[in-house]
């Protein structure tokens, strides 16, 4: 009982995390075309934004990462179908979990890159890029005057989102349109 009342608020809780993960997508886009149209004007009066491009790259990076979450939850990536119209509904079941743990794995390597587990035991940013040549902690944004960290922090939320989001695909399934 306990049990099911936690599957269906998780399972309530994945469209809201969905829609909010889009609304920052939206917000990080409406920024990069701020940002850009900033930059024109600024440059085009002789006063160019030397940060504008890198800020709007962050920007768009941002928005992609929350868009690829939120679009596993409304199973919205692209796929080849072919077959699975003609395949019995328990092998079709299968394939989709087989996908939402493929999906987990991948996600779980993002954070390997990041590799915070890494940064404790190392000691701190210095020792870890001394040791292991990443330098993400350490590295700044030369136009951006900040460390790199900050640039990709948005990965942890994100990539947490896209694990939590495969993760309830194994509970249900995400229910697609009939094929045409």
């Amino acid at each position: 009982m306990i049990l099911l009342k936690l599957r269906d608020t998780l399972l309530r809780f994945d469209p809201l995390l969905a829609k909010a993960e889009m609304a920052l997508s939206a917000a990080c886009l409406a920024a990069v075309v701020l940002m850009m149209g900033a930059g024109t004007v600024a440059r085009s009066l002789g006063h160019p934004f030397v940060f504008s491009d890198d800020l709007a790259i962050s920007l768009m990076v941002w928005g992609a990462l929350f868009s690829i979450s939120a679009n596993l939850a409304q199973g919205g990536h692209m796929r080849v179908d072919l077959l699975l119209p003609h395949l019995p509904h328990f092998l079709i079941r299968l394939i989709d979990a087989v996908c939402a743990v493929m999906l987990a794995g991948f996600v779980l390597t993002l954070w390997l890159w990041l590799d915070p587990l890494g940064l404790i035991g190392a000691g701190g940013a210095m020792q870890l890029a001394m040791t292991t040549g990443n330098y993400t902690y350490t590295e700044p944004v030369m136009t951006l005057g900040i460390l790199k960290i900050w640039i990709w922090l948005p990965l942890v939320p994100a990539s947490l989102g896209a694990l939590y989001h495969a993760l309830i695909r194994l509970v249900a399934p995400v229910q697609r349109a009939a094929p045409c």
